[in-house]
């Protein structure tokens, strides 16, 4: 149910007398008998003024309730004009007649025509006030809800790259590094045996880690090596993968399968000869980021499936940090730059 503050206990208990005394006051500056005030104000005139608000507020608020559980769906394009409508008039009229009994049969004779009018204007622009504070206070739950719906609705999004990056098997790899094994087992048995141990650590990584939200950065500079051991049998060991990381910042977090990602990506969007070999430097950056940088020779065409990946990659890092993993290509050189992530122990610590 949604928590509208009508509903709520203390607004129903401390508004009466406020708006009441205020209504009371409003009265005695219309009459000109503001200078009695301190004759006046414990007078009975202040209770019945309280009363009658007490009055106007729940009668509205009951108007509010029927029409909220009779008039919906098809009526509910009609339900604000009828609440403005019923929810002005019925009050006003009650409060009338219940200022016209109390002037009868406790204070012994009728009311003024003049005075019964000005407690029905006062008290008519209080149930219009009370209706639009609850349409406003309606507006402003429904927009809330659209918001919070819509953020839920593409973190439910996030999650599902998520895991689809997670169980991402990357079958280009899988196939290439099986034709590898192909290669080497006619050429040298020994090389085609560590080759498959490491597609096997490779893949081990993946399926070991496809339920872990983080991971150290040591284990994900493992598993970039293992991808540049696989990925270099294709191109005769032109690839080079440099880190310059400090111990210390070895247990600093990220997304499992980053390195791999972003490596692999760069890989197969470079041109890759004898010639032009590919050397990729990683290293810290403000202890905020860490920076995958190589020299730009970009391929005519892009590879689908690592660039795909990347952007699963960048998307599922928006679920974790407020920086975003940054792709720059700037002064011949490709950067990817991954945001790390601490550990709230570890984060009280700096």
């Amino acid at each position: 149910m949604k928590k509208y503050f009508i509903h709520n206990a203390f607004f129903r208990l401390l508004a009466p007398p406020v708006y009441g005394v205020l209504i009371y006051l409003i009265i005695l500056l219309i009459n000109n008998s503001l200078l009695q005030v301190n004759e006046l104000f414990s007078g009975n005139e202040v209770y019945m003024c309280i009363g009658l608000t007490f009055l106007s507020f729940e009668s509205a608020r009951v108007i509010i309730l029927l029409l909220n559980r009779f008039l919906k769906g098809k009526y509910a394009k009609a339900r604000l004009l009828i609440q403005l409508i019923a929810g002005t008039v019925v009050p006003t009229a009650l409060v009338m007649l219940a200022i016209s009994l109390y002037f009868t049969y406790v204070i012994g004779f009728s009311i003024a025509l003049r005075d019964l009018i000005l407690f029905g204007v006062l008290y008519g622009f209080t149930a219009v006030l009370y209706n639009l504070l609850y349409v406003s206070n309606d507006y402003q739950l429904r927009e809330n809800t659209l918001k919070l719906t819509a953020e839920r609705q593409q973190r439910e999004v996030l999650e599902m790259e998520m895991d689809e990056f997670r169980n991402d098997i990357n079958p280009d790899l899988l196939y290439e590094s099986l034709e590898n094994v192909i290669s080497l087992i006619n050429r040298r048995n020994s090389d085609a045996e560590e080759y498959i141990d490491y597609l096997a650590s490779a893949y081990r990584y993946v399926l070991s880690n496809r339920q872990q939200e983080l991971i150290s950065l040591q284990a994900e500079i493992d598993a970039a090596k293992n991808i540049v051991r696989l990925l270099n049998e294709k191109y005769f060991g032109q690839i080079k993968l440099e880190i310059s990381v400090s111990p210390t910042d070895l247990n600093l977090q990220l997304i499992p399968g980053s390195l791999p990602v972003a490596i692999e990506s760069i890989v197969r969007n470079t041109i890759i000869s004898k010639q032009e070999p590919l050397t990729i430097r990683c290293s810290m950056e403000d202890d905020e980021y860490l920076i995958l940088q190589s020299k730009l020779n970009d391929r005519l065409v892009k590879h689908a499936e690592s660039t795909t990946a990347l952007s699963r990659l960048q998307k599922s890092y928006t679920l974790y940090s407020e920086k975003p993993l940054i792709q720059v290509k700037a002064y011949e050189e490709n950067y990817i730059k991954l945001p790390v992530l601490r550990l709230a122990e570890e984060a009280l610590t700096h």
